[in-house]
């Protein structure tokens, strides 16, 4: 639509108002000759007659005319609401942000206090969820296929993504309840040495053997891998069935799992995960770059 033709049908509806060309030219802040040449230019445009005059001045609709004064009345009401979506979009008061996060994101409550506030602050921004493990989400991120994620923080950003520092999780061992470990309030980690640990594969979330390493170095031993797996309440299955013992941050206390226990390990310096908000270096979205607006308020040191 043409500026030329959006002004045509602003003007039919003025004198489809005023049915007065001298009225209808006064609210449109133009001649009334200017307004009767226009009119006319609409009319050849259509090639049918939309206006009888009534006199020099009057004039009323034919059929064709009162048919057509509906539909321009949507035209307009169409482009001014076209015009207000535009601005409200720039301003970043609407859109939409797709978040990957992981399993342990609920649980901290990193979806209600982040995705839910923010939510909250723009209602009209619509705000769409996907769980991924972390190295999933930073190739989600740079594939355009959603815009940020909740990680565990990597020891550098991919090129094109920045992030920075949300939260640090203490980390826990989850154990068989029947473990003979399991008795204990708080676990030496040098108790650890010859049990059987479940992990992650190493390609799956980045960050987390740098927890093993710290466990390790805590009681003096190198952790002994019996299994890696591809989910957090995979690993826990396999905790649950007796088939060794796991690092999981705290938060999953909060899971109750038959046969597992949960317990902290005895140490002025337990392991740390460090949780990252990542994004796309080069964003452009007023959408996207007002939930990094949101999201620094909640940055912390680190």
């Amino acid at each position: 639509m043409t500026d030329i033709e959006t002004r045509l049908f602003r003007y039919f509806v003025a004198l489809s108002e005023e049915q007065h060309f001298g009225r209808a030219a006064a609210n449109l802040d133009i001649s009334p000759s200017t307004l009767t040449n226009q009119i006319q230019k609409l009319e050849a445009r259509l090639g049918a007659r939309l206006v009888e005059r009534r006199g020099n001045t009057h004039i009323e609709l034919t059929d064709t005319g009162k048919r057509f004064l509906e539909r321009a009345r949507n035209v307009l009401r169409e482009a001014e609401e076209a015009e207000v979506v535009a601005r409200q979009a720039a301003r970043g008061e609407i859109g939409r942000i797709e978040i990957g996060f992981m399993a342990v994101a609920i649980l901290t409550g990193f979806i209600e206090k982040f995705a839910g506030g923010f939510q909250r602050e723009h209602p009209a921004i619509e705000v769409v969820l996907h769980q991924y493990v972390t190295l999933d989400q930073i190739s989600a991120i740079l594939s355009r296929d959603i815009d940020f994620g909740f990680v565990r923080r990597p020891d550098k950003y991919p090129v094109g993504l920045n992030g920075f520092l949300v939260a640090r999780l203490p980390m826990i061992l989850a154990l068989p309840a029947d473990h003979p470990l399991a008795r204990h309030n708080q676990i030496d980690p040098a108790a650890l040495k010859d049990v059987p640990f479940i992990n992650y594969s190493p390609d799956l979330d980045v960050g987390f053997w740098k927890h093993m390493d710290i466990l390790g170095n805590l009681g003096q031993f190198k952790p002994k891998i019996a299994r890696r797996v591809t989910g957090v309440f995979s690993i826990l299955a396999y905790v649950s069935a007796g088939q060794g013992v796991a690092v999981v941050s705290n938060p999953f206390t909060r899971v109750d799992i038959p046969n597992v226990v949960y317990r902290p390990f005895k140490t002025d310096t337990p392991p740390m995960s460090p949780m990252s908000f990542i994004y796309r270096e080069r964003e452009s979205s007023p959408a996207a770059l007002a939930f990094i607006k949101f999201m620094r308020r909640h940055a912390i040191a680190g």
